[in-house]
């Protein structure tokens, strides 16, 4: 059966605490903690940890441009050790605004910076003597000193794009992906996956196929309507990767994504809106009922993925995703106390 998980996002860490442990209770295999502008991953996760017993932490998705590969190995391997080995390493390549603006990087060649990253890590974590000289990353000499995990750490990838499908496939235990419709998972991402197993000479069977949502459930058509915002944000971000809106058009949706952009380029984000339809939404999130969540997570599991990840949305909210994304769009106020009531009513429809 297909694996779930919640994202926590966006939360102090008591909140965090508190939905880690609820999320336990309802069920859900996995709770994600991301890092971005919020707070860090790994402390939150930490902690997540520490409270609870069964449901493992991911860190969803950590930059590797924020730590060396050594601070990230020790972190990893740190919080796998105190969780009991329920921890998973989530590491993405970010948008290059991140880098350049927030970490004092330069955004270069992903794909080898996280190939080169992730061997590193790989390598400490299994308590292996480390040299690597990479392009990127280098590492002379290092050994980790520590006792021999509870399990090998799992680290999955974020990857939307072909390209980084296939290096996760290559190297990673699993991929994280995100805004995935069901056709761009079957024609898209397993047979990428496919082709960087293939290379590594290695099976996908316990590998780890990960689809991330935005996710509302619990109040019918509301829960629908107010994921509007959702669909407008990611069929406009080319910039943060223009696979989004090929697993738009591959959905069946591609006149109405090309309208949202063209409307929101011209500044009409309302018309931009009101070209989302209730099926648009429908095959690109988690919303409505729970039968309907139930419906859609056995789609995905047939269509390859084994964890599913619900990514609670604030109501009718939409952000730039990057720098010059929706400039000069009116942007909604966030609503901190509705987006905790999605998180709340998302975890008792998935748990009831």
């Amino acid at each position: 059966m297909v694996k779930t998980a919640l994202l926590i996002e966006g939360l102090n860490g008591g909140l965090t605490i508190n939905y880690a442990q609820q999320a336990e209770r309802a069920g859900f295999d996995r709770v994600w903690i991301p890092e971005i502008i919020f707070n860090d991953a790994v402390v939150p996760a930490t902690a997540a940890a520490v409270s609870t017993d069964r449901i493992e932490v991911g860190t969803g998705v950590v930059g590797i441009w924020g730590r060396s590969p050594v601070v990230m190995a020790l972190e990893a391997n740190t919080l796998n050790e105190v969780s009991g080995g329920r921890m998973v390493l989530g590491l993405g390549t970010q948008a290059r605004g991140y880098v350049d603006y927030w970490h004092g990087r330069t955004y270069e060649r992903p794909l080898q910076a996280m190939r080169e990253y992730l061997t590193i890590v790989r390598s400490i974590v299994d308590l292996e003597p480390t040299t690597y000289e990479g392009e990127i990353f280098s590492i002379h000499g290092f050994q980790l000193v520590a006792q021999p995990p509870p399990r090998r750490l799992p680290i999955h990838m974020a990857a939307v794009g072909p390209k980084m499908i296939q290096l996760a496939g290559e190297l990673a235990d699993g991929v994280l992906g995100y805004f995935y419709s069901l056709e761009y998972l079957r024609e898209v991402v397993m047979p990428n996956l496919a082709i960087g197993a293939a290379r590594s000479g290695r099976s996908l069977d316990e590998f780890d196929v990960g689809v991330g949502l935005p996710a509302n459930l619990g109040n019918g058509d509301q829960s629908v309507e107010e994921l509007r915002g959702q669909i407008v944000m990611f069929a406009t971000a080319l910039g943060s990767s223009p696979a989004y809106a090929t697993s738009i058009e591959m959905a069946g949706f591609g006149d109405e994504g090309e309208e949202i952009r063209d409307r929101v380029g011209a500044g009409d984000i309302q018309g931009a809106l009101a070209t989302v339809t209730p099926e648009m939404i429908d095959a690109l999130t988690l919303s409505g009922t729970v039968d309907n969540a139930r419906k859609r997570l056995a789609e995905y599991e047939a269509g390859g993925a084994t964890s599913v990840v619900f990514n609670p949305a604030a109501p009718n909210n939409y952000y730039p995703l990057y720098g010059g994304h929706l400039d000069g769009i009116d942007l909604p106020e966030f609503d901190f106390g509705e987006y905790v009531r999605v998180i709340e009513t998302t975890m008792n429809a998935m748990g009831g």
